[in-house]
């Protein structure tokens, strides 16, 4: 599996780890691990995942008019959070 593949499969885990209280020092590793996979979706470098580039997970492409805070058409990482 390519590090791109791992990232991409465990953001099902961090985001459903999110509705879940996190432990002192948890909540650093998972914000870590979101800008990390953040980065490795945003192909372009415009701090933000259009549809297309979220298309890549299969969680974000699924979710996306659901974290689509405003409908903008595109992710921010304060959407993801």
């Amino acid at each position: 599996m390519t590090k791109l593949s791992a990232a991409l499969a465990s953001v099902v885990l961090l985001l459903a780890a999110a509705a879940t209280p996190l432990r002192a020092g948890e909540q650093e590793q998972y914000q870590q691990r979101l800008r990390q996979l953040f980065h490795e979706l945003d192909r372009n470098r415009d701090g933000r995942l259009d549809r297309r580039e979220a298309s890549r997970n299969a969680y974000l492409e699924r979710h996306f008019s659901r974290l689509d805070q405003g409908d903008k058409g595109y992710l921010l990482p304060s959407d993801l959070r």
